[in-house]
């Protein structure tokens, strides 16, 4: 046997043994996506049975504030389909890795360092409560939200622990500014979970909620009462985003898991929890409004996040008063 081919050999069984290392061990995922962080959970769990799957399900918020306490000694591998105002806000907390699937992503949902990648597109809109508003009292701008007859008729998450509700404030803020948005906050009712927001306004609980697209569309599908209304002015096209935590115990299996996430397979299973994909190559769900149809504005996730520490210091300074 030439040495050409012992090299091959010892080529292949190194690569054999960092794909069975690969295979078998921990992973840690931080998941705030819900059901369709747990289908991709799920869906890995069986493509790769060897690898024992720990599932931390929390918001946003919380997360990444356990990310940053936990940033000495990180705990966690994988945070799934976060919003990308989060990831801006805190990049060191997260690894570069170049996925095999990165050509199947448009530029712009992808850092340029390859940090994280883009997961869905959760589109924010009004969910408005039938039953107890009609028709022509419903908001139909981000400004209307302010309006004195919406005065404890809105319910909405508080951005200091959900991602979404952070998205929401940065939006009104790119648009209107404190003013507009001060307002907005006499008017609501504040919760802890974004889940909350569009729940109490199914049970009929509260007029007006603010949430993403996704959660209306899954209370009309169950009957609840409820019509999704996209602000005139403009949703902001923004994404959420997975990406491996920097420094955490099973780096292996983070990037094995992350290029399944970040798969047609797994963007399909997207898409049947109502979400859009990011992907080039996967659909939209059935009954979502085209995203060309969709009423839009250039969202500025940069400026959103590195207003993020002030934005929320100075909410937090109104809620107290």
């Amino acid at each position: 046997m030439n040495l050409k081919s012992l090299a091959l050999i010892a080529t292949v069984g190194t690569l054999m043994s960092q794909t069975a290392i690969a295979q078998e061990g921990g992973l840690v995922v931080y998941n705030p996506a819900g059901d369709a962080g747990e289908l991709i959970i799920d869906g890995f769990r069986e493509k790769y049975p060897g690898i024992s799957i720990s599932a931390i399900n929390a918001g946003v918020g919380e997360l990444f504030t356990r990310m940053a306490a936990e940033k000495d000694n990180p705990q966690g591998d994988v945070v799934l389909c976060a919003s990308s105002e989060a990831f801006l806000a805190n990049p060191d907390l997260f690894e570069p890795y170049e996925s095999p699937e990165l050509p199947n992503f448009e530029s712009d949902v992808v850092a340029a360092d390859h940090s994280f990648y883009g997961c869905s597109m959760p589109l924010q809109a009004f969910i408005v409560n039938t039953n107890l508003m009609s028709e022509d009292q419903y908001p139909r701008t981000w400004a209307d939200l302010a309006a004195p007859e919406l005065e404890g008729k809105l319910v909405l998450a508080n951005p200091s622990l959900s991602g979404s509700a952070y998205a929401q404030l940065a939006q009104i803020l790119q648009l209107y500014g404190w003013d507009v948005a001060e307002k907005v906050m006499k008017n609501a009712r504040f919760t802890t979970s974004s889940q909350s927001v569009f729940q109490d306004v199914g049970r009929g609980e509260t007029e007006v909620g603010v949430t993403g697209e996704v959660n209306i569309k899954t209370m009309m599908d169950e009957g609840y009462p409820v019509t999704a209304i996209y602000p005139e002015d403009g949703t902001g096209l923004r994404f959420d985003a997975s990406a491996i935590i920097a420094g955490g115990p099973n780096p292996d299996n983070a990037k094995l898991f992350l290029d399944y996430a970040n798969s047609k397979e797994a963007h399909e299973l997207i898409v049947s929890t109502n979400r859009r994909s990011v992907r080039k190559d996967v659909a939209p769900p059935e009954g979502l409004m085209p995203t060309s149809e969709v009423p839009t504005f250039p969202y500025d996730d940069n400026l959103a996040a590195s207003n993020r520490d002030e934005n929320l210091a100075k909410f937090d300074e109104l809620f107290a008063q």
